[in-house]
């Protein structure tokens, strides 16, 4: 399977790779990572990263790590486990945060994704504001639904196909 890679003004979006554990390790061990389930240790943090790699290859789509031309500042992309009927897309700085990185590269994905999925979705925590700004700045709406699998965070819908 081929990754494809994606590029904005700033960023590459890109297959994640093993020099990327560093910053994948370094933003999981920190409390910026507790509102996604973190913090977490080296190991937890690598599985992480694999997790991100082998979807890819399960799905036929993935995560990107995005590159700011000195290496990893986070990932994007979307995601499908197993048990859940939406596909949802997801975003996560690592640094380089308030500068419009998260909407940039979430933009690319979706324009990316075209129209394989008739519904993509964002579930956000309510406590995480500036993943809602960035879901708003999408075009993105609150359904007022509440995912399944996590009852504290709010379904943001990007798109649904016209029934």
């Amino acid at each position: 399977m081929t990754v494809p890679t994606l590029t904005t003004a700033r960023l590459t979006l890109r297959l994640p790779e093993l020099r990327d554990h560093a910053a994948y390790a370094a933003f999981y061990a920190s409390p910026r990572s507790e509102i996604i389930g973190g913090p977490l240790d080296e190991t937890r943090a690598w599985k992480v990263l694999s997790n991100d790699v082998g979807h890819w290859h399960l799905r036929g789509f993935g995560w990107w790590a995005l590159d700011d031309g000195n290496g990893c500042i986070g990932t994007c992309g979307f995601h499908l486990p197993a048990g859940r009927r939406d596909v949802e897309l997801g975003w996560s700085l690592f640094s380089a945060t308030g500068r419009g990185f998260a909407t940039e590269a979430a933009r690319a994905a979706l324009a990316w994704a075209g129209a394989r999925w008739s519904r993509v979705v964002s579930n956000i925590d309510p406590r995480n504001d500036a993943s809602e700004r960035v879901a708003d700045r999408l075009g993105a709406v609150d359904t007022g639904e509440h995912a399944a699998h996590a009852p504290e965070c709010k379904v943001w819908l990007h798109r649904e196909a016209a029934a």
